[in-house]
């Protein structure tokens, strides 16, 4: 598998970033094949979009918003358009909220500061992820003449009990991003009952390390020879129920005890 990253101008607001990569991809004699894989990092396609929101426009706040953000040592502001992008708020530490979105819990409902433009502006999250990537694979197969592609748009996220972010994908088209082990035996002839691999988190894993996070400017990550399925349909969802989540079980039964012991 090769992977390569590609740098682009910075992006701004409302900018025609589809033409820009394709501009990029002529400039740089790139040539997407059949069977590649574009990650596109959803904060360019954010900021393409318009998601960036200046903090000095925000006029008025919620008394919930001032309320969490007292509690959580957070821009009452900010609490604000997390509460306006998320379907729940699930709790916080100090200058961090985990909130529920699109089925997945994101720091912050995923606003962030960073590549934002300056110190009072935020990157939210982008609009539509699904019908966004299902648009790039089908303008870049056009342009290139390709029969399978996959496009990712990815995130970072933090885990469990673990420092630092990993690559996540928030929306795939073209590939399965699951692959489902269930059934198949391990070395010993065992056959696997749970294992479902996140083919499309790993493949952003992989990718992150070149996406960078600070001033690398390469957003876009070229991935050949890619061990995934490609398909023309939808592609199967990457969430699950809470009630089958591992870690939303057993945080809910951890809060559960610690309520009941806080009553006696």
């Amino acid at each position: 598998m090769i992977v390569n990253s590609v740098k682009l101008p910075i992006i701004k607001s409302n900018d025609d970033l589809l033409q820009i990569i394709l501009d990029t991809f002529e400039e740089k004699d790139i040539i997407l094949g059949d069977k590649d894989i574009v990650v596109i990092s959803e904060k360019i396609i954010a900021t393409a979009q318009g998601r960036v929101v200046d903090l000095t426009s925000i006029r008025e706040v919620s008394d919930q918003a001032k309320e969490l953000a007292l509690k959580y040592k957070m821009d009452e502001r900010i609490v604000e358009l997390i509460l306006n992008e998320a379907d729940m708020v699930l709790g916080g530490i100090d200058t961090v909220v985990l909130a529920e979105i699109n089925g997945l819990l994101i720091a912050n409902a995923g606003i962030d500061h960073s590549n934002s433009g300056g110190e009072n502006f935020v990157v939210l999250l982008p609009k539509n992820p699904q019908k966004t990537v299902n648009k790039y694979r089908a303008f870049f197969m056009k342009e290139f003449d390709l029969k399978n592609l996959g496009v990712i748009l990815s995130d970072s996220r933090v885990q469990p009990l673990k420092k630092g972010t990993i690559g996540v994908a928030i929306a795939v088209s073209g590939f399965e991003p699951i692959e489902d082990c269930r059934g198949r035996s391990d070395l010993f002839g065992r056959p696997l009952l749970i294992t479902q691999r996140a083919v499309a988190d790993d493949l952003v894993s992989a990718a992150q390390i070149l996406l960078g996070e600070a001033d690398e400017q390469t957003p876009i990550v070229i991935i050949k020879g890619a061990p995934v399925t490609f398909i023309d349909k939808p592609p199967s969802s990457m969430q699950m129920d809470p009630e089958e989540c591992l870690y939303m079980n057993i945080f809910a039964q951890y809060l559960l005890k610690k309520n009941e012991k806080k009553k006696e």
